[in-house]
């Protein structure tokens, strides 16, 4: 085969998968987005927060989640979206979440940040998945808090009560991560003045002890009956242990990727 044949058949590849292309990606998408339910939009066009397809709330109680999730999502630009569904079918909770999330595009800002809250009525399944800086924001035990604050009312039925108590404990851990990671002029100032007066302390106390020593002109008050000291040697009469505490887990979040090659966190239980 000489080289104009080769040349022409790599041709010819080339241009069968730039084709093929928007058929190969259109299927990924597919395959991501099946089976998820359709998301709401508000008029200006954007994603609306509070997807009941389960049909859990009044038409007024998922506007009134709508303005709670807008006043916490413009102070502290973190996305929440909560979604309730019939029936996940054949998918996994933690799939759909993801999917949900990543395929309709929620999030703030250039990594999505945000946090998902999904209720399955019929298996009577929950599950929260993170993205972006809400992955550090809600650690695992901080899932757990959201859990904590509203598993009551979910289990009850109460659904509104619940998802608003949801928003609120996410509220409440974003304004702790801000406070986390605030530290002041004032407070180095305090941190500084407290460590000058805890050094001073045994200073004073030092300097105290030495009033009662008086200076020495000559050395024969230091040697009694002539004694001579030719030679010394060391000898350790105690031994110092010190110990360290090990440090403790201050807890973290564990992590995976979805379909769509997003990293997420998040946690799964029941109701």
């Amino acid at each position: 085969m000489n080289h104009k044949k080769q040349l022409n058949i790599i041709t010819a590849m080339l241009l069968c998968f730039i084709l093929a292309l928007p058929v190969i990606l259109s299927f990924n998408v597919k395959a991501g987005t099946e089976g998820l339910v359709d998301p709401v939009y508000t008029v200006d066009g954007s994603l609306f927060p509070v997807i009941d397809a389960a049909d859990l709330l009044t038409d007024d109680e998922e506007n009134a989640l709508a303005t709670h999730i807008y006043q916490v999502e413009n102070e502290y630009n973190s996305a929440i979206v909560i979604v309730t569904v019939d029936s996940l079918g054949s998918r996994d909770v933690e799939a759909y979440a993801d999917d949900f999330y990543d395929y309709n595009g929620y999030g703030i800002g250039e990594k999505h940040d945000g946090i998902l809250f999904l209720i399955d009525i019929t298996s009577r399944q929950w599950h929260i998945t993170t993205t972006g800086s809400a992955i550090q924001v809600y650690s695992d035990s901080d899932q757990e808090d959201l859990i904590d604050a509203c598993k009551s009312d979910l289990s009850a039925g109460n659904y509104y009560s619940s998802f608003d108590k949801f928003i609120s404990a996410c509220s409440r851990k974003l304004q702790d991560d801000i406070d986390s990671h605030t530290f002041t002029a004032g407070k180095l100032g305090i941190c500084i003045l407290a460590g000058l007066l805890l050094a001073l302390i045994p200073l004073f106390i030092f300097i105290a002890q030495l009033h009662t020593v008086h200076r020495e002109t000559g050395a024969s008050n230091y040697s009694q009956n002539g004694l001579s000291l030719t030679g010394h040697h060391d000898r350790f009469i105690r031994k110092t242990l010190s110990k360290h505490a090990k440090p403790k887990d201050t807890g973290g979040s564990s992590t995976h990727t979805g379909s769509s090659g997003t990293s997420h966190g998040g946690s799964s239980g029941s109701f």
